[in-house]
């Protein structure tokens, strides 16, 4: 009898202390960071898209290929928040999309092409049907088609023909062409033969030249002579 109650008794034992283990630990609960403030996202966009805006400004040099890398990073940048939206992004967007129509802006009447070719792209980026720059994504991408000229130095036959020699690089093709030039002529034809340049005069003492580009009739610019490039 009492050997039947100890088994029993220890059956009792470990079923006690099968059933009174400690329980499982619980997951942990994760708390979702609250989504980042307009200002905060429109900051960081703001910073992808700084070396442009400070070319627009004059602020800092800006040449052909510069654009690529910016833009670049301001897609990564925005591709955080906008898939899947963030509930501020929209908002942010907003405000940077009016930091660059303002530097699109300076950018036009500072001439800075290369940094006006970004700036429209990112434009394109944020308004993908919007039509408001046309006319002036059309001349930007004429400017930036314009042939880099160079002059090298000057002649004069017999007493009053005086040539310029030029060096003409295609921005493209980055092909380069020499020429011999009198003032008033037209030169550097396209493929369809109609003359890009034209010499419009010497300036002083050889000291610059004043070229037209004719695809933009009345479109001028300096170029120094020799002497001062």
């Amino acid at each position: 009898m009492m050997r039947y109650f100890y088994g029993l008794t220890v059956i009792v034992v470990l079923t006690c202390l099968a059933g009174c283990k400690d329980p499982e630990p619980a997951e942990p609960v994760v708390e979702k960071p609250p989504p980042k403030t307009a200002g905060q996202i429109h900051g960081e966009y703001k910073k992808a898209l700084q070396p442009l805006f400070s070319a627009a400004a004059q602020n800092t040099p800006f040449g052909d290929g510069d654009k690529a890398a910016i833009i670049s990073a301001f897609r990564t940048v925005r591709g955080q928040y906008s898939d899947p939206y963030e509930i501020n992004e929209p908002e942010a967007k907003a405000k940077i999309e009016k930091d660059v129509s303002n530097s699109i802006k300076a950018a036009k009447r500072a001439e800075q092409w290369y940094a006006l070719d970004g700036l429209l792209d990112v434009h394109k980026m944020l308004r993908p049907d919007s039509q408001v720059h046309t006319a002036i994504r059309r001349r930007t991408d004429l400017m930036l088609a314009r042939p880099w000229v160079k002059c090298t130095g000057f002649a004069t036959i017999g007493q009053e023909d005086l040539l310029s020699f030029l060096e003409i690089t295609d921005p493209k093709t980055k092909i380069t062409d020499t020429f011999r030039v009198h003032e008033g002529e037209e030169f550097y034809p396209d493929a369809e033969g109609k003359s890009l340049l034209k010499l419009i005069k010497v300036i002083g003492a050889q000291s610059a030249i004043e070229m037209e580009y004719l695809v933009l009739p009345g479109e001028t610019w300096i170029i120094p002579g020799p002497k001062n490039n």
